[in-house]
């Protein structure tokens, strides 16, 4: 299980700004570009440009906290994507609150850490008017469905 403390140390990090979040993201581009395209499909319009930047940080410090723990397979594959996100819609309750919604994604969950670095970092923004109440869940199986991909 990818520790708190770890996510903590990536998140200042990327926040302090002594390391370019745009090396960052091509980093995670070049070793994931299927996750990247996956994370950048441009076809949707569920997210805005805010939520999009937002997805990409929430990933990057997935990325970073899981690549400080573990040594992180190779390029994960489009099926992997696919199937991943298919099972993490399936487990999305369609009625409730969307915190409540999130239960059945922690239980039986080894990564409840990233779990709820996604789930805090959707709630903070969504309480800010950062992300539309429609961008909610889309954001947080697709933050989900990278967590899975990662730590096979």
């Amino acid at each position: 299980m990818i520790q708190e403390a770890t996510i903590e140390r990536v998140l200042e990090r990327l926040e302090s700004g002594t390391d370019d979040f745009n090396l960052e993201i091509q980093d995670f581009a070049e070793t994931q570009p299927h996750l990247m395209a996956y994370l950048t499909n441009e076809d949707s319009d569920t997210l805005n440009e805010d939520e999009r930047t937002l997805l990409l940080f929430g990933a990057t410090v997935i990325y970073q906290s899981v690549l400080d723990e573990r040594t992180i397979p190779g390029a994960i594959s489009e099926e992997m994507i696919g199937q991943a996100e298919e099972e993490n819609y399936a487990l999305m309750p369609e009625k409730g609150a969307f915190r409540d919604r999130l239960t059945p994604f922690f239980e039986d969950s080894e990564e409840e850490e990233l779990l709820a670095f996604a789930e805090d970092l959707i709630v903070a923004e969504a309480d800010e008017d950062g992300i539309t109440k429609e961008a909610r869940e889309p954001m947080f199986i697709a933050l989900k469905t990278v967590v899975d991909c990662l730590v096979l």
